[in-house]
């Protein structure tokens, strides 16, 4: 069949009318788009989209980008930008031109692919939530912020592993984000948890399981330290012995074996050496006890004679000649002395054991002595031996086998091995107990543990341990209660804490005091006056506390029960059911019932402590037994019951008397020490003497 001019005429105008036709609706569609039409501009840019996808997808980017329009939406935003660059870069320069025209081109597809990350990106931080961060990476894997929002993606994975806190959360943490830079805190944290999960129990077969089951663990020396705490609760021989057999390996097996020593040989009599040696043949310091029995026995006392310094024994008996700038008493059978300006360290035979090459030194404890050389500190064991270099401006007594040390201005932890347990980074740092320490950096203070790792972030005011578990912490002023592991047991809502005593510890807020239990729970309410003075003095003391009210102080016991007898003006600490109490403005004891039982004629009244009480009358201090009797009359300026001991003061100088008031000592003294259970060392500024509990005088003799 033989078609007409005039039909092919008419199927040219069409073809032509139909490209014009997709050429004007991308066009007008950036044409609406120019005066906000988003709606005519959407449905031009989908009817072009098939035919020119360069142009119309950049479209549709632009409308899915712009935040006040219906159609925002950054997901469709992304896909089509990428639509348009890919469909751009297949474009011949005659159709790139066309499309410039429009403003469409490789730097406008680029600028409008940042801007739209850009805004993902600002949204998905202020999300700050894993699924936003998963979601931007895997639909914007190719912006420019990928490596941020990883980075974010990271850290909100660690919160959350956080916040479960177990040792799988922390575990799982560290297979999916291996590259993370929590992750090394993440595998602290798996190890921290993993070793509280598996000894929950706090018992010796959980920290031997725990040992066998993860050998490789970093606590596995803290499962061992809690295997010795828990083996020694009576501090017996026996105890001791058990441990250091069934655990010989270990660093607290020569600890334990030590303890042997020192709790057998009490009296260092032959009978004892050789029953020691007999009892516990595998002893491994056997040449240290050999040379140690010898002398042992005798009590070393440092005097002065002729401006030199020796020792004495017990008797009197010259021991080690005067010969010495200064002298120290013995400890763990070596004592420091002072030669031409430098210490060194002897033993009880007056043999130089560490030569005299220091600066300054301490005493020797648990095997180790502090000294100083060159104006710095280092740590010495009983060879000699340098464990850790004297390289620091202080160092503290290693508390269980830590030390802290300062270097440029910042306090640092480090092991008696000489291993760096941490960096020298906080501004305090305080002694370790019970397998923690408090520190600070930048100020505030949080706790490591004995791996040195962080157990709670530095965040707190101030930090300090009040209990078994307990610490008290302060945020802005406000006080709270927190455990070991950082949980708030107590909110902060107080303006003061105190420590725990019998299970309850005193807390402030508004001028009023009352107690807590250990879980927080108030156990007596707060409505009592409030000082800085009731807070030093408001741990309870055996099992009781004074309770302060506008007129007179109360006593509560540890279950919160106020004790109130009739006609009591006030109350001091009971002991024994002797209860200390005011009558008529004057002092003396009732019973649990109230009752008088020694009359109240006194000033002032101590607590009963072993059958003794410090009153005062008419002005001085005497002491009382529990029928009410002098035993000491009341003649001194002051009295105190310690261990024991009674001290005595006048006119500003010490003494020291039996609680039968015989003398040991006049008050002629500026100190007295106790050195051992039998001798005690009065020294003012031109004597020394040493006397024996019965007042028996060892060595007088004139300071030079």
């Amino acid at each position: 069949m033989k078609l007409s001019v005039n039909y092919w005429v008419a199927f040219l105008f069409i073809v032509l009318l139909a490209k014009s036709s997709y050429a004007d609706k991308l066009e007008s569609g950036f044409e609406r788009l120019k005066v906000y039409d988003y709606f005519s501009a959407k449905e031009y840019f989908e009817t072009s989209l098939e035919k020119k996808p360069a142009g119309a997808a950049f479209g549709l980017s632009k409308i899915f980008s712009v935040e006040k329009n219906p159609f925002f939406n950054l997901d469709s935003a992304r896909k089509y930008i990428l639509v348009s660059d890919s469909s751009f870069r297949l474009l011949s320069p005659k159709e790139k031109k066309y499309f410039g025209e429009l403003g469409v081109t490789e730097t406008s597809i680029n600028n409008l692919s940042d801007e739209i990350c850009s805004l993902e990106f600002d949204r998905v931080e202020l999300a700050d939530s894993l699924e936003a961060y998963e979601h931007f990476l895997f639909y914007f894997s190719s912006c420019m912020e990928k490596q941020k929002v990883i980075a974010l993606r990271n850290s909100a994975a660690f919160r959350k592993a956080s916040k479960l806190n177990s040792s799988f959360a922390y575990l799982d943490y560290t297979k999916k984000y291996s590259a993370a830079a929590e992750s090394e805190k993440a595998l602290d944290l798996f190890n921290q948890r993993l070793f509280e999960e598996q000894t929950v129990l706090n018992t010796i077969p959980s920290f031997e399981k725990f040992i066998n089951d993860y050998p490789d663990s970093p606590y596995k020396n803290d499962a061992y330290r809690m295997i010795y705490k828990l083996s020694i609760v009576h501090g017996s021989v026996n105890e001791f012995v058990s441990f250091a057999r069934k655990y010989p390996s270990t660093e607290f097996s020569s600890m334990a074996w030590r303890q042997v020593y020192s709790l057998s040989m009490k009296d260092f009599s032959e009978n004892t050496f050789l029953q020691f040696k007999n009892n516990f043949p595998d002893y491994p310091f056997v040449n240290e006890m050999e040379s140690d029995y010898k002398i042992q026995n005798f009590i070393f006392l440092p005097i002065i004679k002729n401006n030199k310094w020796g020792y004495i024994n017990e008797e009197g008996q010259e021991m080690i000649a005067p010969q010495f700038e200064e002298a120290d008493f013995f400890s763990e059978g070596l004592a420091s002395v002072q030669k031409d300006g430098k210490y060194g360290y002897i033993n009880k035979a007056g043999k130089i054991v560490l030569p005299f090459l220091y600066d300054d030194v301490e005493k020797f404890k648990d095997g180790f002595a502090i000294v100083m050389r060159d104006s710095l500190y280092g740590l010495i064991n009983r060879k000699g031996e340098f464990v850790i270099a004297p390289s620091f401006e202080e160092l503290t007594d290693p508390i269980e086998n830590i030390c802290v040390a300062a270097k440029g201005g910042k306090s640092g932890y480090l092991t008696t091995a000489g291993k760096s347990l941490t960096g020298f980074i906080f501004n305090l740092a305080y002694d370790f107990k019970d397998g923690i320490a408090i520190a600070a950096v930048n100020d505030k203070f949080g706790t490591i543990n004995s791996l040195g790792k962080f157990v709670i972030e530095p965040m707190y005011d101030e930090l300090l341990i009040i209990g078994h578990d307990r610490l008290k912490a302060s945020n802005n002023g406000n006080w709270g209660i927190v455990d070991f592991h950082g949980q708030v047991i107590v909110p902060f809502v107080y303006d003061a804490v105190g420590e725990y005593g019998n299970g309850l510890a005193l807390v402030a807020k508004d001028g009023k005091y009352g107690y807590v239990n250990d879980t927080g729970a108030i156990k007596i309410p707060l409505k009592y006056l409030f000082s800085d003075l009731v807070l030093n003095m408001g741990k309870l003391d055996n099992g009781y506390v004074l309770l302060r009210t506008k007129s007179k102080q109360l006593v509560a016991d540890s279950l919160g029960t106020i004790i109130n007898f009739v006609g009591i003006e006030n109350y001091g600490i009971p002991n024994n059911e002797f209860y200390p109490v005011m009558k008529n403005k004057k002092w003396g004891f009732a019973d649990g019932n109230g009752k008088m039982i020694i009359q109240n004629k006194f000033e002032e009244v101590n607590s009963f402590e072993s059958g003794y009480a410090v009153v005062k009358q008419k002005g001085m201090y005497g002491l009382i037994n529990t029928t009410g009797n002098f035993s000491i009359l009341p003649l001194y300026d002051h009295i105190t019951l310690k261990d024991g001991f009674v001290y005595i003061t006048k006119e500003g100088k010490l003494g020291m008397i039996t609680k039968n008031a015989s003398l040991i000592l006049p008050c002629a003294y500026t100190s007295i020490d106790v050195i051992n259970d039998q001798i005690i060392r009065g020294v003012n500024s031109t004597r020394l003497i040493y006397v024996n509990r019965q007042g028996r005088i060892i060595y007088i003799g004139n300071k030079e």
